[in-house]
């Protein structure tokens, strides 16, 4: 894995609102190190497809106070689980949140319906499991 820092730097749009990470292999260590990031702060979209975050990941994402402006959130193929699944839709600072893609995940039904009857993700407007 690269530097995140140095990966936020190289990727992030000039108006720090669009941060593409697809394929960078981070895992869930660099997704904690994302949610950190106060740089992060005006994040409109953030791409994490193909990183192998997994379900820690996934926590770190969902209860980072610096996603709170995150509209669009692809975690296609990452290793999420169902566990990860019910962080994401019990996280109290993506309310923002408008598009969740999480296709080539082991998300089974349970956690669709988690995450479908979320009380926290009420802007959630487009959410996708299947190809």
């Amino acid at each position: 894995m690269a530097d995140i820092l140095e990966l936020i730097n190289e990727r992030l749009s000039k108006d720090g609102q669009v941060l593409n990470l697809k394929a960078q292999f981070i895992r869930e260590v660099g997704a904690r190190k994302l949610a950190e990031c106060e740089e992060l702060s005006n994040l409109r979209a953030l791409d994490l497809t193909q990183n192998a975050i997994g379900d820690d990941g996934a926590k770190a994402i969902a209860e980072s106070p610096h996603f709170s402006k995150v509209r669009t959130l692809n975690l296609k193929s990452n290793g999420i689980t169902d566990i990860g699944a019910e962080y994401l839709a019990n996280s109290k600072t993506l309310k923002s949140l408008k598009s969740l893609q999480l296709v080539v995940n082991d998300i089974s039904e349970k956690g669709e319906k988690l995450l479908i009857n979320s009380k926290s993700l009420t802007s959630l407007t487009s959410l996708k499991f299947r190809v």
